[in-house]
């Protein structure tokens, strides 16, 4: 029986996420739980065995993450039944969209989901310091009075409005900044979050790809952990540019769309997306 979680089962979800090898933290599961739902099963004796997480944006688009079966459950249709009943609870006018695994491709397929594009997941485990500049910006760390306009450039750049997530995710990072230009307009920002096994840096918002570079180069450059960052497949100039400071590339996951349109309306200034269970 399919189960609706809440903040109080975390802990359990965590369990299952370490237990599969994936990079959920707590702060992870609050920012999920700030503008979503989990779905899952558990067995008889009270263990969460399955999950899936839907998180909700306000103009009715939605990412679906964290399909985790325990390994001991496969093969019993589990993810199948998420699957279903998520896209049932959903509102017809909804368009759904996910970034597969390997694993998870033929299902999503099978669900009705299409390919539409790709993300490309890139890991440093020691970032190159380089003398970087991108000519006519600066960044500045992001303060409490710069949220409103996060907001904005982040829905511009996303096709959504994302403000309950990225209230969480603010408080959840260690590192945000934003980019401002030489009439002190604010064009762009970036935050950097831990997880068990890295620092991710995402969301990162630009209006060209050198200025991410600067946003991503001040986020990145006092770690001394693994860095990830997931870019727009289509972004040759940033890769290039990343590649340059010790990025490298692991693998290309497809993005998934389930619904009327292929991808939210964007203004092509979306650079490295928050996370996959986000967009």
């Amino acid at each position: 029986m399919i189960e609706r979680f809440s903040e109080k089962d975390i802990k359990d979800l965590l369990v299952l996420s370490k237990l599969e090898k994936w990079d959920y933290s707590e702060a992870d599961l609050h920012t999920i739980f700030s503008s979503g739902d989990v779905f899952g099963h558990r067995n008889e004796k009270g263990n969460i065995v399955s999950s899936l997480a839907v998180v909700l944006y306000k103009n009715q688009s939605a990412f679906i993450g964290m399909v985790i079966v325990r390994r001991d459950y496969r093969k019993q249709g589990l993810a199948w039944q998420l699957m279903k009943h998520c896209l049932q609870t959903l509102c017809p006018e909804v368009n759904a969209y996910l970034i597969a695994t390997k694993e998870g491709e033929h299902l999503y397929k099978k669900a009705g989901f299409k390919t539409v594009d790709y993300v490309s997941k890139y890991i440093s485990s020691e970032y190159i310091l380089r003398a970087f500049k991108a000519s006519g910006f600066y960044t500045r760390s992001l303060a409490r009075r710069d949220f409103k306009e996060v907001v904005n450039l982040d829905e511009e750049a996303f096709g959504d409005n994302r403000k309950l997530f990225l209230k969480s995710r603010i408080q959840q990072a260690e590192k945000a900044v934003v980019l401002q230009n030489e009439q002190n307009k604010m064009t762009g920002y970036g935050l950097a979050v831990r997880t068990p096994s890295n620092i991710v840096i995402g969301p990162v918002v630009a209006p060209n790809a050198e200025a991410a570079m600067l946003i991503i180069d001040e986020l990145a450059k006092n770690y001394k952990e693994k860095l990830r960052i997931d870019l727009s497949s289509h972004e040759e100039t940033l890769k290039k540019l990343v590649e340059n400071h010790g990025f490298q590339l692991q693998n290309e996951p497809p993005v998934m769309a389930y619904g009327v349109n292929p991808l939210p309306a964007r203004q092509g200034n979306l650079f490295a997306i928050a996370a996959q269970a986000f967009g």
